[in-house]
């Protein structure tokens, strides 16, 4: 795992793997100076932090640059350029900055849950599928990290804690990179706010991955818990709501990516959507949340949710919202995000064929009795998978949209949390 910047209220933010440091950041020939800053305790020091204090994060990285710099400095490096792969490697037009896997609606079931909860058919296959994905195999490059959008659990179940155990030991534990959740509302019951209802999430991954806000070089991801999306405006999404202001205003001047289960604008046609998903919740109906969001479009790059369990790509006030229909159903794919100084290339990886079955598609047969389509999907398949454009495309990124320059390759923990 990269070294990580953790913070949160009264914790301490450190370099967490510092041992691995000179493999991961600086060259062979700068260990020499490496193992004097160690010798001589010059390396950078422990920032004491508390919820809501940026300094913190700005003295981190302040303190990073000059120790990787002096230590390269002693071994006869001239300048940054020079240095970690880990720091400057995408810093030209045509490098890859980094790339990140994103995963939602797995809906994985524990084998020995009671034979009432079947869940989906080949739903722990199509994860493990997955799973090997993120490892390089399968002709997909291994990522730097996973994003999961919600209902990666099957959930619904007297015991949640089963499906999470399954989950874990089966799949995110094993995992080579970080995994970051998005709570979802199979993961809670709809649950958002109740904390009742989140025990056995925050149990698997902590009660501070519901609303939350990371950077990886140079690019701020914030992470929202749209869990009770069919909730008109109340306490619970003015909360969320407040959550999302809080950590817009935490990163400003970065880049940002959002992150949600459930989409915060249409992702077909209004009337045929709410009729093939036949669901209240076929976005957030609370729209206070994009509200905050455009506002910001100058520098928001994408929104990416699940749920719906159809893939597609909407371009909305030059914010793209983007959609895998996830792995679990029909149909079953997931995307790959490599990001570059200048574009972001998106692609869905489509699940193997031996385990694609019809039956699992919510949006027509046999759960209606027709195949639902749109003017912009004539066809079913197109309805469900996409067309060919939603499926490969890239997206400009210029201005504020640019990921931030030397900005760290780790995933670094933002304090945004209410006062």
């Amino acid at each position: 795992m990269p070294s990580v910047w953790r913070a949160g209220a009264q914790e301490r933010c450190r370099i967490r793997d510092l041992s691995g440091l000179q493999a991961r950041y600086l060259p062979a020939s700068a260990s020499a100076g490496l193992a004097h800053h160690r010798a001589e305790g010059t390396g950078p020091k422990e920032v004491p932090c508390v919820a809501g204090d940026l300094v913190a994060a700005g003295e981190y990285w302040r303190s990073r640059r000059r120790f990787l710099r002096q230590a390269a400095q002693m071994a006869g490096v001239a300048s940054m350029a020079g240095m970690a792969q880990g720091e400057a490697r995408a810093r030209t037009v045509g490098e890859r900055r980094f790339r990140f896997l994103l995963w939602n609606d797995m809906h994985v079931r524990d084998p020995e849950a009671p034979r009432e909860y079947t869940g989906y058919p080949f739903a722990n296959e199509k994860a493990q599928w997955a799973f090997e994905c993120a490892q390089g195999r399968h002709g997909i490059e291994r990522p730097d990290f996973i994003l999961a959008a919600g209902d990666i659990i099957d959930g619904e179940l007297a015991d949640y804690d089963l499906d999470f155990a399954y989950l874990k030991t089966a799949i995110v534990d094993r995992l080579p990179v970080p995994y970051l959740p998005c709570v979802g509302n199979h993961e809670n019951g709809q649950g958002e706010g109740i904390p009742q209802q989140n025990v056995a999430y925050d149990r698997a991954f902590g009660a501070d991955r519901h609303n939350y806000v990371f950077t990886y070089s140079g690019v701020a991801f914030v992470v929202v818990d749209t869990s009770g999306a069919h909730r008109m405006p109340d306490d619970v999404t003015a909360t969320r709501n407040a959550s999302v202001e809080r950590a817009l205003s935490a990163t400003e001047g970065l880049p940002v990516i959002i992150v949600t289960h459930v989409p915060l604008i249409a992702m077909r046609e209004e009337e045929p959507l709410k009729a093939s998903f036949g669901f209240s919740s076929w976005r957030v109906l609370d729209t206070r949340m994009l509200d905050l969001i455009e506002q910001e479009a100058d520098r928001v790059i994408a929104v990416l949710c699940g749920h719906i369990h159809l893939t597609g790509v909407r371009e909305r006030k030059g914010i793209y919202h983007i959609m895998p229909g996830g792995t679990c159903g029909y149909p079953s794919d997931f995307a790959s995000l490599d990001v570059f100084r200048e574009h972001i290339r998106v692609r869905m990886h489509r699940a193997p064929q031996r385990w694609l079955d019809r039956g699992d598609d919510i949006h027509g047969r046999p759960r209606y009795d027709h195949d639902y389509t749109d003017s912009e999907h004539p066809g079913h398949e197109s309805y469900v998978w996409g067309n060919a454009q939603e499926r490969d495309f890239t997206i400009p990124l210029a201005d504020e949209k640019r990921p931030k320059e030397y900005a760290p390759c780790a995933v670094s923990f933002v304090p945004c949390s209410a006062p």
